[in-house]
């Protein structure tokens, strides 16, 4: 979203800020305003709320202070507050076209397409060059299933601004969408052409090869960004998964943050037209194991993402925990009010150091981001207490046992499906017993469902 920041015409005076070594601080509102954006910037969020409500308590109707305030809320799950925040800015401004667009972005991630649209055709109105809403416009118009025009909006853009990247991708999907796949093709290499570093075209370029079933044009998509940037964890991670290089045992740290801090805004959004159904599962599997909801619980959300399974877990916890490794997932999870504790870690790493902590660890589709699953599930078994279950999903391998003799398969959506016998052996060797092992439908993907395996179980003694 847009974080400029106009210059005042007056002297604003100072403000306090927050208390720094036990002594009070004062800035010039100007300067507390920019502090603010960049605490912002750099997801800072607590520290930037306070600053920005600061700055609103010495000046109520300083538009750009209410306005991030707005954006910021919105990050953190709290939309409904920053639209209202962002409105009162346009109220104090109401010929910004940054805001305006602003407010289109917030609303679209809210499902209020229309009123999206309305925004975006009020910052074009007051700009008519505004690049940034045409774009978004064509966004929202692609969501009503309004082709057309979207695609005629994406042109105009591109009128505009004829080398802007975010306009060609944009342009690509709504191509694809109507079935013209030649001229999606076309659209992501001209922005190759434009920007050989463009990760994001490759990227979707890339996954656009993989639905159409070309997966050896994905791979040599993937070693052609990979000639740009070797270290890249996205690209090498997506190589092995299309069969270009040794499957790791587990995707890095780096491609998981990444991937999802990139998928947090519309990730709920999403996952809703994908029929998911993790969390409800893993919720469901609890029942048998722990009986009626009666709060005596201490629960860990593994890999809890925006915080879809909190609002299912809260009835048996008297202590809430999450932990993702995407400091974006945990700021839409904070948003949910429901957890007691949140925390932005590398899982295995967390449970190491939380010994005998929880009751329950649930974990909903995040292990099919690891392949090898020893480590995790001994570490899971050493943060539980005598009795604890762990309930968690993960995508069944279709090959048997001569196709994948690790027990494990990378497949080149980039995630990892697994064996039952593997799973049972996995268990044992940590220490768990296994309580049930169900297969189920965990979403629709790509008009096809995709399998899983929804497992609980349980420790029974300590383990030395």
């Amino acid at each position: 979203m847009d974080f400029g920041v106009r210059a005042m015409s007056e002297d604003p005076g100072d403000v306090p800020a927050w208390p720094a070594g036990g002594t009070e601080t004062r800035m010039e509102l100007t300067d507390a305003l920019a502090l603010a954006v960049h605490l912002h910037r750099q997801r800072h969020f607590a520290e930037a709320e306070g600053l920005y409500r600061t700055i609103l308590e010495a000046v109520p109707d300083q538009a750009d202070a209410l306005h991030f305030l707005g954006v910021l809320n919105h990050e953190l799950g709290r939309s409904a507050d920053g639209i209202e925040l962002i409105e009162r800015a346009l109220a104090v401004v109401p010929d910004d076209a940054d805001m305006h667009n602003n407010l289109g972005n917030v609303l679209s991630e809210c499902d209020r397409l229309e009123a999206a649209e309305g925004a975006y055709r009020a910052a074009i109105a007051l700009r008519p060059d505004h690049v940034d809403s045409h774009n978004n416009l064509g966004i929202v118009l692609k969501e009503q299933g309004r082709l057309d025009e979207s695609l005629a909006t994406y042109r105009h853009a591109l009128g505009l601004a004829p080398e802007k990247l975010e306009t060609l991708h944009n342009l690509a999907v709504v191509l694809r969408k109507m079935g013209r796949y030649d001229e999606a093709v076309a659209t992501y290499l001209k922005a190759i052409e434009l920007m050989p570093f463009d990760r994001e075209a490759y990227r979707k370029l890339a996954r656009l090869y993989y639905l159409r079933g070309q997966i050896e044009e994905a791979t040599a998509t993937y070693r052609s960004w990979l000639s740009h940037a070797p270290d890249d964890p996205m690209a090498s991670h997506m190589f092995a998964a299309s069969g270009g290089d040794a499957v790791p045992e587990r995707a890095s740290d780096e491609f998981v943050r990444q991937t999802f801090d990139g998928f947090s805004a519309s990730f709920d959004k999403v996952l809703e037209r994908l029929q998911y159904r993790a969390p409800a599962l893993v919720a469901e599997a609890l029942a048998g194991p722990l009986g009626a909801p009666d709060k005596r619980c201490d629960v860990l959300d593994a890999g809890c993402g925006t915080g879809l399974c909190g609002p299912l877990l809260a009835p048996y916890a008297r202590h809430l925990a999450g932990v993702d490794l995407s400091p974006a997932m945990i700021a839409k999870a904070t948003g949910r009010d429901v957890y007691d504790e949140l925390v932005t870690a590398e899982l295995t790493e967390f449970l190491h150091g939380r010994p005998a902590a929880y009751d329950v660890i649930v974990s909903a589709d995040t292990l099919c981001y690891f392949g090898v699953l020893g480590p995790v599930a001994a570490a899971a078994c050493g943060a539980l207490r005598n009795g604890g279950i762990f309930a968690f999903t993960l995508e069944k391998s279709e090959a048997d046992e001569a196709a994948a003799p690790d027990g494990f398969h990378l497949h080149p959506h980039g995630r990892y499906s697994h064996t039952e016998r593997y799973l049972r052996d996995t268990l044992a060797e940590a220490g768990l017993t296994s309580v049930s092992i169900a297969e189920a439908v965990l979403r629709i993907e790509s008009g096809k469902p995709v399998a899983g395996m929804v497992a609980t179980a349980r420790k029974t003694a300590a383990v030395g």
